[in-house]
């Protein structure tokens, strides 16, 4: 058995739970060439507990359990039904998508599964979270005690790994219900796993205050926030985003909540120069972009996108309308977020009343001692002169 030991004092953080420790942490890892399941003694070198140790990754070490024994198929298998269990609430007759497996949130390093309906979706958090993890043996479990019956494995983009297929065949679209609201999700060619999941409560949100709005949904992907505009009641609802295949299937959400075409403008642009260009106003501006800052090196630059992106969006929205902007990007923080709202209507020179501020939905956990697992920012501003 491989043996690590740390050169940082991060006992109390790891007891608390924050499972990660970065390469410049520990002070010998041996040979080891591929991810592979580590003993983890503190600086002191007393045992502290188990964690997989990924050579190739800055984010070297994860931690698994703190439990004397090595963790086993039982170990995993009772943190699988825990997180089935924390899920019970969500699975209704309004309501069949949801994430079923959060990675660190559920003490389950590097694992993704999403449930879409009768299809599980699984991801691993990259190439060395896929070397250690059994996939095979969690779509088992899946299709044995939950309704799925399909299980899909989509690799990252930026992983060599084969998708796998495990039960029936993966439909070209999946369609699931959420709070009421219908979509399609393309699993194979979607972002993420196929559909934003942590939106849920900020898209029931954005339904309940669209009544008689014009709607602008920025970045809009698959319609998202603008299907549920549409069932709130708005007037109209503009999609825009540079996908053209995200917008046609947008319009086919549209159209599966039987909702009116004339209502529904969708408009393949760049959201930069859309906004430059456009001289329409809108009771509701949604500004949701993917995520700017993909490591901590590119955060000052993102900032900045997201300081022109907001300011942009918040020139759109009529006298006291609502600005609403949110970010994925775990490296933007939520004081992060607040400081970019306030440089972007400063620099739109507008002021704002803040409604709602939010983040992900109550199947993306995260442990209260690794602030970066609270990743998705949502916030609501009333905007006037």
């Amino acid at each position: 058995m491989n043996v690590l030991k740390l050169k940082k004092n991060l006992r109390r953080n790891i007891l608390q739970g924050n499972p990660w420790v970065y390469q410049d942490a520990i002070s010998s890892h041996q040979n080891i060439k591929s991810s592979t399941l580590c003993k983890v003694n503190d600086m002191k070198n007393d045992f502290l507990g188990w964690g997989v140790y990924s050579p190739n990754s800055p984010l070297a070490l994860r931690m698994i359990s703190l439990e004397k024994s090595p963790p086993n198929k039982d170990f995993f298998k009772k943190k699988i039904i825990k997180a089935w269990a924390l899920r019970e609430g969500l699975r209704t007759e309004a309501n069949n998508a949801y994430r079923f497996i959060n990675g660190e949130g559920d003490l389950l390093p590097g694992v993704i599964c999403d449930i879409y309906a009768s299809v599980a979706v699984l991801q691993f958090d990259g190439a060395d979270m896929s070397e250690y993890w059994d996939a095979c043996w969690i779509a088992e479990w899946v299709l044995k005690n939950t309704n799925a019956t399909t299980v899909y494995f989509k690799p990252r983009h930026d992983m060599k790994s084969a998708p796998k297929t495990w039960g029936d065949e993966l439909p070209d679209l999946v369609e699931i219900m959420e709070s009421g609201s219908r979509f399609y999700v393309d699993i194979v060619n979607g972002q993420k796993t196929g559909f934003f999941l942590d939106q849920r409560e900020n898209r029931s949100y954005i339904k309940n205050i669209s009544k008689d709005k014009l709607v602008a949904n920025l970045f809009s992907y698959s319609g998202g926030f603008s299907i549920c505009a549409g069932l709130g009641g708005a007037k109209r609802v503009t999609s825009v985003d540079i996908a053209g295949g995200a917008l046609e299937l947008a319009n086919k959400n549209w159209a599966l909540n039987n909702l009116k075409t004339e209502s529904h403008r969708a408009e393949c642009a760049d959201v930069f120069d859309w906004l430059t260009k456009n001289k329409n106003k809108y009771d509701i501006v949604i500004c949701d972009p993917p995520s700017l800052a993909k490591s901590e090196k590119q955060k000052d630059q993102a900032v900045k996108k997201y300081v022109e992106a907001f300011s942009l969006a918040a020139r759109s929205v009529k006298e006291n309308g609502h600005l609403v902007l949110s970010s994925c990007s775990s490296h933007i923080s939520f004081e992060d977020f607040k400081n970019i709202a306030d440089q972007a209507l400063s620099k739109a020179r507008l002021r704002g009343q803040i409604l709602k501020v939010s983040g992900q939905g109550p199947d993306h956990p995260y442990t209260h001692a690794c602030e970066h697992l609270r990743y998705l920012k949502f916030m609501d501003i009333v905007v006037y002169k």
